[in-house]
């Protein structure tokens, strides 16, 4: 099958293109051709995404040629990329509540969530599709260290900033906050026990420190958290957050299947 995966953004290691990464790995691995385009690419996922076989294009690119696809994914509200192919089946993943996730209404064969929660706040009727996980790559050993460790694995912007407050709040004389990925915040500059990390590739040389992960939602941060058996605060976009006991988390190669089985 030739298969397209369509969002926002392809380039940082955040929930979307995350989703998109480890979701094209398992179509990939099961001998489909795959296609990635998103408005913003970039490195490292878009060098990632290749490494595994995928073509990755920007919007530009994409809308010069388009083509026909046996299936076709679009994450978030971008309806402006049906102009651009045809495809026997398109879906819309409707990947949070957040309004850029809103639903597409026109020309869609159907949607997709990661949970009912979704898909009811959205008023949609929606295939319960979880986000995949690479689950073996998160078996491995912890370490404690000297003080309580709760990371923030994610980009630093207005979405996440009252996140990011109340988790600098948080910071004391026994407890760190370690905040890793692009971006800026000021508040969070030369604040004692708060440690400010550039992205990377390599997350869970970080996790495996840490004895709390912090996310917006419940998104693939916190997914992979579980997968390593570590605490988790789950935050709303007003800075709200509460302790989340951990859920079932799905292998990619499981969630592949669901995808082709739609």
């Amino acid at each position: 099958m030739k298969i397209l995966l369509a969002s926002m953004e392809l380039k940082s290691l955040t929930g979307q293109p995350m989703y998109t990464y480890n979701l094209a790995k398992g179509l990939i691995e099961k001998g489909h051709e795959v296609d990635c385009v998103g408005l913003d690419t970039g490195a490292p996922i878009e060098n990632m995404l290749e490494e595994l076989g995928a073509d990755v294009f920007n919007y530009v690119q994409f809308k010069t040629f388009g083509g026909h696809y046996d299936l076709a994914i679009i994450s978030e509200d971008i309806p402006q990329y049906l102009k651009c192919f045809t495809a026997d089946k398109i879906y819309n993943l409707c990947h949070s509540m957040n309004e850029c996730d809103r639903p597409i209404k026109d020309g869609i064969t159907g949607y997709i969530t990661p949970r009912t929660q979704i898909s009811d706040h959205w008023g949609i009727e929606a295939e319960i599709v979880p986000i995949p996980i690479d689950t073996d790559k998160f078996k491995v050993k912890r370490e404690k260290q000297d003080k309580y460790i709760i990371l923030a694995p994610c980009s630093r912007e207005e979405l996440r900033k009252p996140m990011l407050l109340n988790l600098i709040s948080r910071a004391n004389k026994d407890t760190e906050v370690w905040l890793v990925g692009e971006g800026t915040l000021k508040e969070a500059e030369n604040v004692d026990n708060v440690k400010l990390f550039p992205p990377t590739t390599d997350i869970i040389d970080f996790m495996k420190k840490a004895d709390e992960v912090a996310g917006i939602f419940i998104g693939t941060v916190t997914l992979e958290a579980w997968a390593m058996g570590i605490k988790t605060s789950v935050y709303d976009e007003k800075g709200n957050w509460e302790y989340v006991e951990p859920q079932k988390v799905y292998d990619y190669k499981e969630i592949t299947n669901k995808i082709l089985n739609l």
